[in-house]
């Protein structure tokens, strides 16, 4: 009878831990806000869109933030700004290479 027991307790305390983290997945799949303490109607607008990497201490970056769009260098001990542009807009649709058919 321990045997089963010891059983019922282990698949309890396995359910109550499966309980927790589907509660957790869910939180942080449906309600993000509620976890990192930020606004809900928060949007972000910093995005980085390429990034190159040119040896393994400097690497390029696109990052676009709303209308503007930046490209910077980054390295191990300092940044440096490129160039500060407007952002090119994304287009509706893609179109065939060779024509409409």
């Amino acid at each position: 009878m321990e045997f089963f027991d010891a059983g019922r307790y282990i698949a309890g305390l396995l359910f109550t831990v499966g309980l927790i983290f589907g509660l957790w997945y869910l939180a942080r799949k449906y309600m993000p806000a509620l976890l990192t303490g930020a606004p809900a109607n928060d949007r972000k607008t910093l995005k980085i869109s390429e990034s190159l990497a040119l040896d393994p201490r400097r690497r390029v970056v696109v990052v676009n933030s709303g209308a503007r769009e930046h490209i910077v260098l980054l390295g191990i001990t300092h940044d440096l700004l490129i160039e500060s542009r407007d952002a090119v807009p994304a287009p509706d649709h893609a179109e065939p290479i060779g024509g409409s058919l």
